[in-house]
């Protein structure tokens, strides 16, 4: 449908006079005759409102009665005569003039107003859920970058893995089965040296440990003192000296123990550095150095005896220490064998 030019006029004006009239409003300060003056006005244009549509309401009966085409007969003038009669009715609804708000009206500010206020409602929104989501997609972009490295790194091990592979697949190819043996039995050799070169360190570790910290604690519990665990720097003064039947040190005899317990630790050192079989040999000048010897031939014993029992000549803090520690345990019918505990037995089955 058309709009005249003449529609198109007031409404450019009243969109004038509408801005001029806030700019005006926006100048002014308000007082308690203009609020008054702008309820008025809000009150004027609500009831024009309620009669335009009262007004619309009424015309909407009014035509619905008069041309209802549910009643249309079957005669085909009559028909044809109610058809024109209603689209005359309708032409000139649509050909009506549009009734537009006063120039003094409110309600296009209002409008506006509302309409503002949900776009800015709307707007605010939009901002958080598209801040939630930028955090959330920032988060899951970090998570993916991560896979993606692990994904490369699990690609080139993989890469590298069956390029290795083929070049000893194509290396064994041009290779005899007499040589491909000799090759295994060098590598098992050379596995079951280093084997024995770890076992070697961890049992030469074992033994610093005994000489360096249990040994003590084990001579201690031997003469009657403290268990394994309770005390843990006993001097050798304290060994020499002995325990009462309470298990209380006993006081020393003189003040020179101090310097000699030194000496003897720079002396054990010493014959430690110059061999474990020399060590052996040679007896122990105290308490601790006793305690220590005989704890170190057990294990030697035992880890030499595999799974298999041993004998111990007499019951002393050494295999009481290694059964409270579960690491091994008396025969079940005979408290004077011994055994390691199997822990690989698990894996083994």
């Amino acid at each position: 449908m058309d709009v005249s030019k003449e529609t198109i006029t007031k409404i450019q004006h009243f969109s004038e006079r509408r801005q001029k009239a806030e700019d005006e409003f926006y100048q002014q300060q308000l007082d308690h005759t203009s609020i008054q003056d702008y309820n008025q006005k809000l009150d004027v244009t609500l009831k024009e409102l309620q009669d335009q549509v009262k007004h619309q309401d009424d015309e909407l009966k009014h035509t619905s009665n008069t041309f209802e085409l549910s009643s249309i007969g079957a005669d085909s003038q009559s028909r044809l005569s109610q058809v024109r009669r209603a689209k005359k009715a309708y032409d000139s609804l649509l050909g009506s003039e549009h009734e537009l708000p006063t120039p003094g009206s409110p309600l296009p500010s209002l409008l506006a107003i509302e309409e503002i206020s949900q776009l800015v409602k709307e707007s605010k929104l939009s901002i958080s859920m598209t801040t939630e989501k930028l955090s959330a997609n920032r988060q899951r972009l970090k998570t993916e970058e991560a896979n993606l490295h692990d994904a490369q790194a699990i690609r080139k091990g993989l890469e590298e893995r069956i390029a290795k592979t083929r070049n000893e697949k194509s290396r064994k190819k041009e290779k005899s089965p007499s040589q491909l043996a000799k090759e295994l039995i060098e590598q098992k050799r050379a596995k079951n040296e280093e084997l024995d070169k770890d076992a070697a360190d961890l049992r030469a570790s074992l033994h610093e440990f005994v000489d360096e910290q249990l040994a003590a604690m084990l001579a201690a519990e031997g003469l009657g003192g403290p268990t394994v665990g309770d005390a843990l720097e006993i001097p050798d003064t304290t060994l020499e000296a002995g325990y009462t039947n309470h298990g209380k040190p006993k006081k020393p005899k003189d003040s020179n123990t101090d310097q000699d317990g030194g000496q003897q630790r720079i002396d054990q050192l010493m014959r430690r550095q110059s061999g474990r079989e020399n060590d052996q040999q040679s007896s122990p000048s105290n308490r601790r150095e006793a305690a220590a010897a005989e704890m170190n031939t057990l294990l030697d014993s035992l880890i030499d005896a595999d799974n298999s029992y041993i004998n111990i000549s007499r019951e002393s803090a050494a295999p009481r220490f290694l059964v409270r520690a579960k690491v091994a345990q008396f025969h079940p019918r005979d408290a004077r064998r011994l055994r390691l505990i199997d822990f690989g037995r698990s894996l083994s089955d």
